[in-house]
């Protein structure tokens, strides 16, 4: 079943930026089909994940943002 997941309270609000360090709690949401929003594929060891309306570049070693795409949902 399909629908909203609300995310945990402490990171209500907060506007993700290249450079920051995505918590482990956001890696979940993969986006699998990543080519239907115009993305390249990630790089090794990284992965596109979505991030409430937003897909962020992230890389998988340690959760750093490397690139962010806005208001994509």
């Amino acid at each position: 079943m399909w629908g909203y997941v609300q995310m945990p309270s402490a990171y209500w609000g907060h506007h993700w930026r290249p450079g920051e360090y995505l918590p482990r709690w956001f890696w979940r949401y993969r986006v699998s089909n990543y080519w239907t929003y115009g993305l390249p594929a990630p790089p090794p060891g990284c992965a596109w994940l979505w991030v409430d309306h937003d897909i962020a570049l992230v890389d998988l070693s340690d959760g750093y943002i490397v690139d962010m795409v806005y208001n994509v949902w």
